[in-house]
């Protein structure tokens, strides 16, 4: 060999070295590249055995706790408030005393409505006793005496006219009574139409108002009550909250010194038995909630529990939008009943993460979304052989599909082991 190279000279000899020296580096450089190709930056081979399980869409919102079961306050006359027992806010027993009334103004409202009453029941015993009354008889007499004057007049005019034709008395006295005789009988005519209506009136519209006046001035006196009016008293256990927490705007509480009206609301009280949950919906997402739904509602001052309720309502009338906003719409959450834990975290006013179940299949097939490929309704997944064999590519019918995962509604069986490729973390 080493005569060879002798023979070929010194140019030749680096030439070949240089050829040698190029080999040599294309052959590292596709080594390199082999390498690369099982490194940390390329893609990495997932798998999943599919199993039926349940698969449920949810759609996320923001809302509040509000009153559900709710109890309205209200003012039984107009008075000044002496004394409150209670703070918004607070846990209330049934029969607790919340407000104390000046009894004097109490009092002077109960007479007032007595004697509203006592006018109204005179009024609705009138309209009972119609018949007998003395509108009827009135009209009854009017009739009467028309009638006779009538009767009178009838016989005047056949005596005149039995005159008439002996020619005892002229024909103009003859024409003045038959004259007489019409106006007598449109008085009688008149008469007996004002007794129909009189008639009418203590049997049709007159007599249910009066009884439905009297009904009312009744309970408006009930109401207001006696002295012991004057004492406001918690109906049933609850948390009472301001009116405008209730859902009444512009009404924020009363406080001692103060006076309230008649029908004032004072304050609502919200049973823990049945809260519910108000938030609102855009246009975009109004469709993808109904009533009936089941929600599940969380929030941070719930102590880490999570609430369990059903969709109530949406509102069939959007909110007034602020600048030419989009329209809004109002929808309601009837929450399961409180543990006794959740009763003393959960309070009135607090803000709530919403989960709305828009959709849920307890025995579905499902898939994380990166191993469908292509696109309804050519979309596959890549399945490996229950031997363990190569990729067959398994056309799928898809059907809801939520963050987590892909609903496969045909074309694969509990089992199947599908695979996919992700790709894989940087290097550090």
């Amino acid at each position: 060999m080493a005569h060879f190279l002798e023979r070929l000279g010194r140019r030749w000899r680096r030439w070949l070295y240089l050829g040698g020296a190029v080999v040599a580096g294309a052959v590292l450089l596709v080594g390199m590249a082999r390498g690369g190709g099982e490194g940390p930056g390329d893609a990495l081979e997932q798998s999943l055995v599919v199993q039926r399980g349940p698969f449920v869409v949810s759609a996320n919102f923001a809302g509040r706790i509000a009153p559900g079961d709710r109890v309205d306050l209200t003012a039984p006359a107009d008075a000044a408030v002496l004394r409150l027992g209670f703070t918004y806010g607070d846990q209330v027993e049934a029969g607790q005393v919340l407000v104390e009334l000046d009894a004097a103004d109490v009092g002077r409202s109960r007479v007032e409505a007595e004697v509203a009453w006592l006018k109204a029941e005179d009024e609705a015993r009138r309209m009972q006793n119609w018949g007998e009354g003395a509108e009827m008889r009135r009209a009854s007499r009017a009739v009467t005496a028309a009638a006779d004057e009538l009767g009178d007049l009838e016989a005047r005019l056949a005596e005149t006219r039995a005159l008439l034709d002996r020619g005892l008395v002229p024909r103009s006295e003859y024409d003045a009574l038959l004259q007489q005789r019409r106006q007598r009988q449109a008085v009688l005519t008149a008469a007996r139409e004002d007794l129909a209506d009189t008639a009418r009136r203590g049997q049709g519209g007159d007599r249910r108002i009066a009884l439905l006046q009297r009904d009312v001035a009744r309970s408006r006196y009930t109401s207001v009550g006696g002295a012991e009016g004057a004492v406001i008293r918690a109906p049933e256990a609850g948390v009472i909250v301001r009116p405008d927490s209730g859902g009444e705007q512009g009404d924020k509480g009363v406080h001692a010194g103060g006076r309230v009206t008649k029908g004032q609301l004072l304050g609502v009280i919200a049973s823990t038995a049945g809260l519910d949950v108000v938030f609102t919906l855009d246009e975009a997402d109004l469709n993808s909630v109904t009533p009936g739904q089941k929600a599940i509602v969380t929030g941070p001052g719930f102590g880490g529990e999570s609430l369990n309720g059903v969709v109530t309502g949406v509102a069939g009338e959007a909110e007034a939008a602020q600048g030419g906003g989009k329209a809004t719409f109002t929808a309601r959450i009837r929450l399961d009943p409180l543990s006794e834990a959740a009763a003393r975290n959960v309070r009135i006013g607090m803000t709530a993460n919403i989960s709305v179940v828009a959709y849920e299949n307890a025995t579905a097939i499902s898939v994380p979304p990166q191993a469908v490929q292509g696109a309804a309704p050519q979309a596959f997944v890549l399945v490996r052989s229950r031997e363990g064999g190569a990729l067959q590519q398994r056309p799928v019918k898809v059907g809801r599909v939520g963050p987590a995962g892909v609903e496969i509604l045909s074309g694969l069986r509990a089992g199947d082991t599908v695979v996919w490729r992700v790709p894989a973390p940087p290097p550090t």
